[in-house]
């Protein structure tokens, strides 16, 4: 009976993953946004807007993951030479459900780490109103 118990107990732990399972419909994100360069008449109000504006950065780039980015590129030319070469992103979505794992200090920056788990994102769509992914063709930044 005991060696059962352990022939049993063997092959279950074998087929426990050596790693941890990673779940393709959970997206993460960061932000960052620096303390000093923030409007504000006292250190507080300053690292308050920092907390906020690097919650702004990582909604960004959960925008940019879930929606891509446009890239504009132009490039003159003048007497059949190369001349002034500019190049534009933008990303504009929305996101629904994000949710902030970690927000703090670094240094001079704050930094606030965001999660969002598309399948939640899917069903908050039923609950209101969804609005079409802008066509806006300016830059955005």
């Amino acid at each position: 009976m005991r060696y059962w118990f352990l022939v049993v107990l063997v092959a279950l732990v074998g087929c426990q993953p050596l790693t941890e399972i990673r779940n393709d419909d959970l997206i993460t994100a960061v932000g960052y946004a620096s303390i000093s360069e923030q409007r504000g008449r006292t250190l507080e109000e300053k690292r308050v807007r920092a907390m906020r504006a690097s919650k702004i950065d990582a909604y960004r780039e959960l925008t940019e993951q879930v929606y891509g980015m446009r890239i504009s590129a132009r490039a003159g030319m003048e007497d059949q030479q190369l001349g002034v070469e500019s190049t534009d992103g933008a990303a504009d979505g929305i996101i629904r459900g994000a949710e902030v794992i970690r927000s703090y200090p670094v240094g001079d920056s704050f930094v606030t780490e965001m999660q969002l788990d598309l399948n939640k994102m899917e069903r908050m769509k039923k609950h209101g109103e969804v609005y079409q992914v802008p066509t806006n063709q300016e830059t955005l930044f």
